[in-house]
């Protein structure tokens, strides 16, 4: 055997143990954090190199709830599993990828959930990617700021409550007034409430911030007020949630000018009025002279 052919057949065997040692999952798609309303949609795409698919099966927490084998009937099979539930014909595998819904259940939803792809004979190959799905009561809405007017004063007592929604996860509440952060001395305690729900503990927050509008950040902002509160999970930046509101603030120069001018519309308006009353209440008279003396002239 020459060199040439020695190189061929070197090159052929690289390649053969190249192709039956490249089965490998790709990608997976497990949500990070989901609420335990909806459902989820996972994922997963593999290389098969040329091997045959014998299997795609998809466990949580090392317990298998799905099957998909080309080769075998049925085609598709579902495991019962505690947390989960397959929706039915709410999947689709072939041989480059798996995809299958589940409906959850709550808190018990919360698992490591895995891709295992494996290759048919002779050389039965296997390969695996994992991720973790966190479960929880997710706020629904937005914070809800409480006590606040449409228009202040300079100088006034400003305060306001901002009121997360409910979430199975500690969230943080922020207040901004005019884009800057508050400072501690002009927040109140928060309060916390939990009330236990669909197997969890549901917490609320309430934070409260007082100031009086005074100082530069009032005066440079011109008349418009921002007030914002932002509630937070930790961990988890996709959560965040904000509410907005804007006032109107009036100076004192300005309101002292308005009342000024409406209360010289009030005296004007009562000069004007008072000659006109006068002259009415002449004429009145008059009148009566003349029905008098007429009255006294007929009786003669």
């Amino acid at each position: 055997m020459d060199i040439e052919q020695l190189l061929l057949s070197f090159m052929l065997l690289i390649t053969d143990f190249h192709r039956i040692s490249c089965l490998f999952v790709t990608d997976i798609n497990v949500p990070e954090i989901v609420d335990f309303r909806d459902n989820v949609t996972l994922s997963c795409s593999y290389d098969m190199s040329g091997h045959t698919l014998n299997s795609v099966k998809w466990y949580k927490d090392k317990m298998e709830f799905f099957r998909y084998s080309p080769m075998m009937h049925p085609v598709y099979m579902k495991f019962p599993v505690v947390g989960i539930q397959v929706q039915d014909g709410k999947y689709f595998c072939n041989e480059s990828t798996c995809r299958v819904d589940l409906s959850l259940i709550g808190a018990k939803s919360t698992g490591t959930y895995k891709c295992e792809v494996s290759g048919d004979a002779p050389h039965f190959k296997l390969a695996a990617k994992a991720d973790n799905m966190t479960v929880a009561a997710l706020p629904q809405s937005d914070p809800l700021i409480e006590s606040f007017n449409s228009m202040y004063r300079m100088e006034e007592l400003l305060s306001a409550t901002c009121s997360s929604d409910y979430s199975s996860l500690p969230t943080r509440l922020t207040w901004y007034i005019n884009g800057e952060q508050a400072s501690l001395g002009e927040l109140q305690p928060s309060i916390d409430t939990s009330i236990p729900a669909h197997d969890y503990i549901l917490r609320r927050q309430k934070l409260q911030v007082r100031f009086y509008l005074s100082g530069p950040r009032f005066y440079h902002a011109g008349k418009n007020l921002e007030l914002k509160c932002v509630a937070e999970i930790e961990n988890f930046p996709e959560l965040k949630r904000e509410t907005s509101l804007n006032a109107a603030i009036t100076h004192y120069d300005n309101l002292n000018n308005q009342m000024l001018i409406h209360a010289g519309s009030g005296v004007s308006g009562a000069a004007n009025v008072t000659p006109h009353h006068n002259t009415l209440q002449i004429i009145s008279i008059l009148f009566a002279i003349c029905f008098l003396v007429n009255s006294a002239l007929f009786s003669l």
